[in-house]
């Protein structure tokens, strides 16, 4: 009787594990409609079949930093043996029970999205008519080598140690020049600094190495005039 005690508490065990390790972790599926070969490194374990479409399971649902590679036959980028180019590096946030698929299309853009798995798995209980949702879309963007989250929220800490404003702008400079970034990111680097002449300097400086340039309306709010408000739009009209 005791054996069948401590097999059946194993075994509640077990499920329970199963259960938890099920609903917590997340999938990854990258395609190339160019049907070129990808090679896709998340955090630092590489995948690579040798294949233009692979889908990676069981990741944990917390943050990721993915790069994915496509094989280019005119490409000066080495990697891995094989001639490749890197087009997509960044962070990225995978909640539990989804899969997030990464689709690079015949000119080279990205999309991503997010869906949900509409499945009941072990250990789910039933809340209503809303409790599973259907596999469709949550967020699509566009996205190309934009500097990580996570590495970007390190350049900022560094930037804002700096005393002088003189210094902060040069080593912002420096990062607009060698990475490409989000709006809001953007936004942080203004933020840095005080008055309205920097944060227009960065503004110009970084539309043409910003990834979504259609939110850069979103800057105007960090301005206190007007003037800089119209003098930016001036500036990004002129280089459309």
């Amino acid at each position: 009787m005791k054996t069948i005690s401590t097999l059946f508490a194993s075994l509640l065990l077990s499920t329970s594990m199963f259960a938890t390790d099920v609903r917590s972790s997340a999938s990854l599926t990258v395609k190339s409609e160019t049907r070129s070969n990808i090679v896709v490194i998340v955090d630092d374990k590489r995948y690579d079949l040798g294949t233009n479409a692979l889908m990676i399971s069981n990741l944990d649902a917390c943050e990721h930093q993915v790069t994915v590679y496509q094989e280019k036959t005119n490409s000066f980028i080495n990697r891995f043996g094989e001639t490749y180019d890197m087009v997509f590096n960044s962070s990225i946030e995978f909640k539990s029970r989804t899969n997030v698929r990464i689709n690079i299309d015949e000119c080279g853009s990205i999309t991503m999205t997010e869906t949900r798995s509409a499945r009941p798995m072990i250990g789910d209980t039933w809340n209503g008519e809303n409790y599973f949702e259907k596999s469709t879309p949550i967020t699509r963007g566009i996205y190309s080598n934009a500097i990580s989250n996570s590495e970007f929220s390190r350049v900022l800490w560094a930037i804002g140690k700096e005393i002088s404003a003189g210094n902060r702008m040069e080593s912002a400079e420096q990062i607009i020049h060698t990475n490409y970034l989000t709006v809001d990111q953007v936004k942080q680097l203004m933020q840095l600094f005080c008055t309205d002449d920097n944060k227009l300097e960065i503004a110009k400086l970084a539309y043409d190495k910003t990834v979504d340039q259609g939110d850069y309306f979103a800057l105007n709010s960090v301005f206190k005039f007007d003037n800089s408000r119209d003098e930016l739009a001036r500036c990004i009209s002129h280089q459309r």
